[in-house]
């Protein structure tokens, strides 16, 4: 499982390498079908990566529901009054 910390650098290095294209995005050549195949290309990279991590987020959060929902069982059914007939 990858840490809080390391998801932060993640999305810290994804979002330096956004600005760099931004810069780089201003400085091709509009002619030059070569760098704007390249600068595309590292787009796509990007939004990869940051829907895989998305899904990893949805992923962690289905599993964090489905503990709190069986947390929430078990203790509900400890605290229940013993039924005597």
């Amino acid at each position: 499982m990858v840490t809080a910390v390391s998801d932060e650098t993640h999305l810290e290095l994804l979002l330096s390498r956004l600005a760099r294209l931004k810069l780089l995005s201003q400085a091709v050549d509009r002619g030059d079908r070569g760098q704007l195949v390249a600068l595309l290309d590292e787009v796509e990279k990007i939004k990869r990566e940051l829907v895989r991590g998305r899904e990893q987020v949805g992923s962690e959060m289905a599993r964090a529901t489905t503990r709190t929902t069986a947390i929430t069982a078990y203790a509900r059914g400890a605290g229940a009054p013993v039924r005597r007939h």
